[in-house]
């Protein structure tokens, strides 16, 4: 009768020792996941997929936002409970953050978006030279594209794209930009394939930023004529293949005996020169129509004096010096 009653009287006190324990381990759950972190906040988290729930939790451990990776694990399941659960890439946190809050941050963040940016008229070799050097993007450039195939512009990205993935998508995005153009182009431009238009589009690209449709009726009249083009820009291109050229061109320098030196060899180049933008291809297959032959740019307004003749042209590059000179005394 005595040890019944005993036994009655421990049980609220070992089941109220029991639920003390459980609360002082959910108290110091929650002041485990809620504390300020020593995460900075300069660089961001990334998380690779797949992943699991330990290697999560080093990754916590590793960023400074919490020191031990089993409570880390703990919390990262109950979370998941409570539907917050992680999603793989890279996440952009606050610095100082809880583990808790950068758990519910993470579970509702769509990823960091980064941008790389084809710059109009660059050469594909300093493409690839950015893509190898961009922080952000993954693995190794597996199929170079050749020159002219990339379409400039900007293109979004999240983790983990590939470099590869960039250069796919510049290049569909140039075949399809190309298809629709070429099925629209003026009877004005002659040329006969996709890439003959590309190849003049990119010296067009390089001769102005405005007068695209001029330069590119311009340079279609010499070919009409079978004169060369002797376009500066591919001096530059057969020197360097695609690589920055230190120095001003020379007089000398239009005697370098290469097939992309337009000074040298009739017609068009072998290929592009650089990656053309939509207006320098849409340019060429909508050139302006004139009996332009020469032309001379003014040095100011990124613009050029056109003429038909040569003793014209002389002329407008003797106005041009004079005011040049003009302007210099000023």
């Amino acid at each position: 009768m005595f040890l019944e009653e005993k036994k009655r009287s421990s049980f609220p006190f070992k089941t109220l020792a029991c639920l003390c324990a459980i609360l002082c381990v959910i108290g110091y759950g929650v002041e485990y996941a809620t504390q300020e972190s020593e995460f900075d906040g300069l660089s961001n988290l990334v998380l690779d997929y797949p992943y699991n729930v330990n290697y999560a939790s080093v990754k916590f451990v590793t960023s400074g936002i919490s020191d031990d990776d089993i409570m880390t694990s703990l919390i990262i399941r109950i979370a998941r409970r409570f539907g917050y659960p992680l999603r793989y890439g890279e996440h952009c946190l606050p610095a100082r953050v809880s583990l808790w809050n950068a758990i519910r941050i993470i579970s509702a963040s769509k990823g960091v978006m980064h941008k790389f940016c084809i710059v109009e008229g660059v050469p594909t070799v300093q493409v690839l030279e950015k893509l190898r050097k961009d922080k952000f993007l993954q693995g190794e450039i597996t199929d170079p594209p050749a020159e002219g195939e990339l379409l400039p512009d900007t293109y979004c990205f999240r983790y983990p794209t590939t470099r590869q993935d960039i250069i796919d998508q510049a290049k569909k995005a140039m075949q399809e930009f190309l298809e629709k153009a070429w099925a629209e182009k003026s009877p004005d431009c002659r040329l006969k394939t996709p890439r003959e238009v590309v190849t003049l589009a990119s010296i067009v690209e390089k001769e102005t930023q405005v007068e695209y449709a001029e330069v590119a009726g311009l340079y279609l009249n010499r070919l009409r004529i079978k004169m060369r083009l002797q376009a500066d820009p591919t001096v530059i291109y057969a020197i360097t293949k695609g690589q920055k050229f230190p120095r001003a061109l020379t007089r000398d320098d239009l005697k370098f005996d290469d097939p992309y030196n337009t000074y040298m060899y009739d017609g068009l180049p072998p290929g592009p020169i650089a990656n053309p933008s939509k207006n320098s291809i849409l340019g060429v297959l909508h050139p302006k129509k004139s009996n332009w032959l020469f032309m001379v740019a003014d040095g100011v307004s990124a613009q050029h004096a056109f003429a038909e003749t040569y003793e014209e042209h002389l002329q407008n590059c003797a106005k041009i010096r004079k005011e040049r000179q003009a302007r210099g005394r000023r």
